[in-house]
């Protein structure tokens, strides 16, 4: 019989979604019998968001001279799992200790939501990072992967099975009616980080603009890419495109649901296809229609009811152009039946009962 409790170990910001695939899965398991409890570095904001999660909540030190002693006074003597999200460095530590004898009993399940190997542009720091996923990889007592795509890539290059668990829906009520907003507004949503996609859609726009239609466009999110994105905006002279940077809640999810559709532009390359986009739960959770590529999990989240582009500039306008005929599009009815995070939790947890 397999121990049934587990930890998971996540290091980012309870109040954004950096924690919420552990916090969820951890809730999940909680409902099916697991002493199912969360660590997140010592913060306000985590301690604030920690006593309303509804789990128990440890906090540790994070920085690189306290973690290591402090995790490991979380786990001793939890003779179950400990899960963690996007392993490296930290992650490296604590198993070389499990190997030197520290914290036996306990076994470590290794969640990658992506794989940063494929955002690094240095060779040998690639290198470096490839070697550390393999050596991860090949202690870990399960792997779980968001993306089935990077779950074949670790079959193939370090042979080693994995339990495909992606994403599901974001666990907030979207508005049903969405009053005073704009009308016929193109959105998209993203951090704007220079790996990612958005200039697709960027130059998309202006190409639309060329022919003569310039749509009204409004891209929520924010990083090390905007103050290029805004150059280029203005460099095409679209002066309907706005980047409001991040958005709290519940303007977000009203952006969405008010929007006239969603465009998520995203190229089929390793770095796409290793990847779970979450935001596409929401595009779905918002009923709008959705303009994006068939690339990795797209499909699986959005099914038949997207409209899908070739992942080019004329592919996106193209889809936009047409979208943009009439007015305020039907709600789509998409099917998100099987994206719920408890049966999430019941595919973990079956997983980890075979390991006994």
């Amino acid at each position: 019989m397999v121990n049934r409790k587990i930890l998971f170990v996540t290091f980012g910001d309870l109040a954004g979604t950096s924690c919420l695939r552990a916090v969820e899965l951890a809730k999940g398991l909680r409902a099916i019998g697991w002493d199912a409890q969360l660590a997140v570095p010592q913060s306000e904001s985590n301690r604030k968001h920690g006593a309303e999660c509804g789990l128990e909540t440890h906090y540790f030190d994070a920085s690189h001279r306290g973690f290591f002693g402090g995790v490991s006074k979380l786990i001793r003597g939890l003779g179950g799992f400990v899960h963690l999200l996007n392993p490296k460095e930290k992650a490296m530590v604590l198993l070389i200790a499990h190997s030197l004898g520290a914290n036996r009993g306990v076994r470590f399940v290794l969640d990658w939501e992506d794989w940063s190997t494929f955002w690094e542009t240095r060779s040998l720091v690639r290198k470096y990072k490839d070697w550390r996923e393999g050596w991860l990889v090949k202690r870990a007592a399960l792997v779980v992967t968001a993306s089935k795509w990077l779950g074949g890539y670790i079959q193939e290059r370090y042979g080693r099975g994995s339990l495909y668990l992606p994403y599901a829906c974001l666990p907030k009520a979207f508005p049903e009616v969405v009053s005073g907003m704009e009308q016929g507004v193109i959105v998209g949503m993203g951090n704007l980080y220079s790996s990612w996609d958005h200039d697709l859609l960027v130059e998309a726009i202006g190409e639309l603009k060329l022919r003569g239609v310039e749509p009204k466009v409004r891209w929520i999110g924010d990083g090390e890419d905007m103050e290029r994105t805004r150059n280029r905006v203005e460099q095409l002279g679209l002066s309907r495109f706005e980047l409001p940077g991040y958005l709290g809640w519940e303007r977000m999810l009203e952006e969405l649901r008010g929007a006239h559709s969603i465009v998520f532009p995203i190229r089929n390359k390793p770095l796409n296809l290793a990847r779970c986009p979450f935001k596409c739960f929401q595009f779905a959770q918002a009923r709008r229609p959705v303009i994006t590529s068939d690339v990795g999990e797209v499909r699986s989240i959005l099914g038949e009811l997207a409209t899908y582009v070739e992942p080019t500039v004329a592919g996106y306008a193209d889809g936009i152009l047409r979208s943009l005929r009439g007015e305020r599009l039907e709600d789509v009815p998409y099917d998100l039946t099987s994206h719920r995070w408890e049966l999430r939790a019941l595919e973990l947890s079956k997983a980890l009962e075979a390991l006994s």
